[in-house]
This record gives C-alpha cells, structure tokens and sequence, in this order.
C-alpha cells in the first residue's frame, strides 16, 4: 500500500469520527429531525416505509448506534489494522441503508455518500491488490509505534 492510500485511508478515518461525533450534536446535524422527516417522506412506500417510521420513534438509539459505528469505523481505518477491509465493507453497507432510508427526504445525500462510497471502493480496491505478505505500510509511512 502507498503512502498517498495510506493518508486517503486515514482522511476518510477523520471524516467518519467527527461525523460521528457531529450525530450528538443537533445543532450540526439532528438525528431525529432527519429521521421524523424521512418518516414523512417514505409514509406509504412498503417496507421502508414502516421501518422509517419505527426508525423515527427510537432516535436516541439510532443516534448512538449510527454514530458509534461511524465512530469505531474511522478509528480502523487510522489505526490501519487487520479490520481495514471489514470497516470498508461496513461503511458501504451503511451508506446504502442512509441513501435507502433518506434520499426521499434528503436527495442531496446522494453527492456526499457517492463520494464516500467511491473512496471506500477505492480503498478496498487498494487493499485487495496490496501482494500477500507485504507490508501494509510502507517503512517512510511508518509511526515508531509501528513495525
């Protein structure tokens, strides 16, 4: 793997934690606003209709769930440790759910997911080419703390 996947990796780590952390804050994102108004725009349409709705009267949990996944997701991908590939499928499946759950209410999701979900296939990409038993960081990329 190269140094410029290496910083991909751990900017697309970044940006997973403090939107993680923005989920606990209304002011930068309400949780439950989003979901009432998903509600409102998926009422009627089956399945995802009634899920939305149950969604919507639990947003204390979706909160913590959502933003502890995007939390612990961003810290694998810094920490670039044998979950790497396992946080990247992870993320796809949860930018599949939001686009699922919001676009009705939200289509500008669609920009700001496709290009995490482009920089998570990249990655994953990379880190499928990446030749078995290499090292995973190369040695100018390397931390003390890492060998």
């Amino acid at each position: 793997m190269t140094k410029r996947i290496l910083i991909l990796q751990r900017i697309v780590g970044v940006l997973y934690i403090i939107a993680g952390v923005g989920k606990f804050f209304p002011e930068i994102e309400s949780v439950e606003q989003r979901l009432d108004d998903a509600a409102d725009a998926n009422d009627g349409i089956a399945v995802i209709g009634d899920f939305t709705e149950w969604l919507a009267t639990y947003p204390t949990g979706v909160t913590v769930f959502v933003a502890a996944a995007m939390i612990v997701s961003g810290l694998v991908l810094i920490r670039n440790r044998e979950l790497v590939l396992a946080a990247l499928y992870g993320q796809l499946v949860m930018l599949v759910c939001f686009v699922i759950i919001l676009v009705s209410s939200v289509p500008q999701i669609l920009v700001l997911d496709a290009a995490f979900f482009a920089a998570a296939i990249y990655l994953i990409v990379a880190h499928r080419r990446a030749p078995a038993g290499s090292s995973r960081i190369p040695a100018e990329a390397r931390t003390d703390t890492e060998t």
